[in-house]
């Protein structure tokens, strides 16, 4: 039996870009923990910009979004056979403001990508030492690769590489299955890979899981069946299937 963490950056992350795999290695007996590391509340002190009251709006959750949020992974954990899920505090980037100007960190749709601020990097050392603190000796600990460049995605990859020990890579979905994705601009050629075919029922336990995130479907799909076709079309493309190591 092998035992795996994956670090997901938001609620949703890891469900969509490797649920049917997660379904497959604990149906074959292996442990996996889903870690949440952008899982805080919005700061009490200030109040939401219009970005994150708009994003509270379209997700139709109420004040307690980021709680809400955290049952509906808790119910996808629970499809995957997740055996344990743990949540670091650190605010999603909507909620996030510079540290110098007062203004949010994110006002429109793009500001979510790009290089971490300057003033971002502080954040990076309270995350790498909560996982350093609580990531078990033999853990395999699985990082997203960043792909799409979000910054939430990028601050848990680097935070993960501080601890210093060989990380396990996924593609982050949906950005993975976009055009411009390509394999071999983020995984070198001599990566080791770690393949785990998802069979059938994998795919529908994955459709399943990323179903419990009914706050978010309307924000990549336009309804369900959409998107268990577009998962179902992301497999058969080779997508979910494979982690790297390099």
């Amino acid at each position: 039996m092998r035992r795996w963490i994956y670090l997901s950056p938001h609620f949703d992350d890891v469900v969509l870009s490797a649920g049917g795999l997660i379904w497959e290695q604990t149906r074959q007996g292996d442990a996996v923990e889903l870690w949440t590391i952008c899982a805080g509340d919005p700061p009490h002190d200030r109040p939401l910009s219009d970005y994150a009251a708009l994003m509270h709006t379209l997700w139709e959750l109420g004040d307690e979004a980021s709680y809400a949020r955290s049952l509906e992974d808790a119910a996808a954990c629970r499809v995957l056979g997740v055996s344990t899920y743990r949540r670091y505090t650190l605010p999603d980037n909507i909620y996030r403001y510079d540290p110098h100007s007062g203004e949010p960190l994110v006002k429109v749709p793009d500001d979510n990508f790009g290089p971490l601020e300057e003033d971002e990097a502080h954040l990076l050392l309270p995350a790498a030492d909560f996982l350093r603190k609580n990531v078990p000796p033999g853990w395999e600990v699985v990082s997203p690769l960043g792909v799409g460049g979000h910054r939430d995605h990028q601050l848990t990859r680097l935070a993960a590489e501080r601890l210093g020990i060989p990380l396990w890579y996924y593609a982050d979905y949906p950005y993975a299955a976009q055009h411009a994705f390509r394999l071999e601009d983020w995984v070198p050629m001599e990566a080791e890979r770690y393949t785990l075919p998802v069979g059938r029922e994998g795919l529908q336990a994955w459709q399943e899981g990323v179903l419990c995130y009914r706050s978010q479907l309307h924000m990549f799909w336009g309804h369900e069946e959409e998107m268990r076709q577009a998962l179902e079309e992301y497999l058969q493309a080779g997508g979910g299937q494979a982690l790297y190591r390099f």
